[in-house]
């Protein structure tokens, strides 16, 4: 048995060019994948279609195109670029930060424990400021606005801690 060539290869159009992935394999129309960075690469129908691309978070392309492209020599910076950045697409937005006292549970859990102690607070009868050395500026140390301090403490979970 010889060697697989596309030289007078049956069923492999000619008049076009082949798939990227299937190479001699081709069946069917190619057409033009666009991806980012200038890159373009011709797929069959089957490998162009959405479902194949977004397979597994677009590793499955990645994957392929990547190790055809380095195969051959032809890995180049802009094509790893497009090959990231179809993976980043795919990914999603990052995700979002956290919103307040969520953001700094150092504070949160030190809060919940004074309270778990009976600690009387800033904006409650008999309680006192808040200690000088808080850093205002850094969120991890800065004392926690009043109304999140009465959140913590009416939601229950100070008194479920460990005094």
């Amino acid at each position: 048995m010889g060697l697989v060539t596309l030289h007078k290869a049956r069923g492999v159009p000619v008049k076009q060019p082949v798939c990227a992935i299937c190479v001699d394999r081709t069946r069917g129309k190619t057409r033009l994948v666009k991806l980012t960075y200038g890159v373009a690469v011709q797929l069959c129908e089957g490998h162009a279609s959405d479902e194949f691309l977004t397979r597994r978070g677009g590793r499955d392309v990645v994957v392929t195109l990547m190790r055809i492209w380095q195969a051959n020599g032809c890995l180049t910076s802009a094509r790893h670029k497009a090959l990231d950045a179809h993976l980043a697409r795919l990914a999603g937005p990052p995700p979002r930060a956290k919103q307040g006292s969520y953001a700094w549970p150092g504070v949160r859990q030190a809060a919940e424990r004074l309270f778990a102690r009976g600690v009387p607070q800033p904006w409650s009868p008999g309680g006192s400021p808040a200690p000088s050395s808080a850093t205002p500026n850094h969120p991890a140390t800065a004392p926690s606005p009043a109304g999140t301090d009465r959140r913590w403490l009416t939601t229950g979970t100070a008194a479920a801690l460990p005094p």
